[in-house]
């Protein structure tokens, strides 16, 4: 369709910006229409270890924060691991962040969902075995889709899943890769 339309970015394979766009790095898109709001950033063991200018202007398991190490300095750069962001507290106004890329705070074995929508629903679905993706171009997950309430669903991963993040869609398929629906992550 990009084609089709003419985009300029119709051949591209993906971006860290504003896809829609062109050219715009996420945080510089942001910074003209929301003000700035500074405020910490901790640990996900409670330290704090610098300040940043507004948390949505960051995004779950973004890696490069523009922080070091107070303790260390720039000599010591190399003798720590990276932060990522884990969370971001919004009542708060406090970034999460978690040391390694490995760290298990940027995993999550399970996730609620709202606005879920099925290609084909059914009024019988409380729990079904699905392949699920919570990221683009994640490679599928196992996890099981469970009705908790009427119209009220989690997805349940047999392994957890890196950088999961609320407000992203999460979509879910049957075992020969036929999408069954998607719902958005809370």
């Amino acid at each position: 369709m990009a084609k089709k339309f003419g985009f300029s970015n119709a051949f591209k394979k993906g971006t860290a910006g504003v896809c829609f766009i062109g050219e715009v790095k996420l945080k510089e898109f942001l910074k003209k229409r929301i003000k700035e709001k500074p405020g910490k950033i901790v640990t996900t063991e409670g330290k704090v270890v610098g300040r940043h200018p507004g948390i949505f202007y960051f995004t779950i398991g973004q890696r490069h924060l523009g922080i070091m190490n107070y303790e260390l300095g720039i000599k010591g750069q190399h003798k720590i691991k990276p932060y990522y962001v884990a969370k971001k507290d919004v009542k708060t106004n406090t970034l999460i962040v978690a040391e390694g890329e490995n760290n298990p705070a940027l995993y999550k074995k399970e996730v609620g969902l709202t606005d879920v929508n099925f290609v084909n629903p059914t009024s019988q679905i409380f729990k079904l075995k699905v392949l699920a993706r919570v990221r683009y171009r994640q490679p599928l997950a196992e996890a099981q889709l469970i009705e908790v309430q009427p119209h009220k669903f989690k997805l349940v991963f047999k392994k957890p899943q890196k950088f999961v993040a609320p407000g992203q869609s999460a979509v879910f398929y049957n075992k020969t890769s036929e999408m069954l629906g998607g719902g958005i992550i809370k």
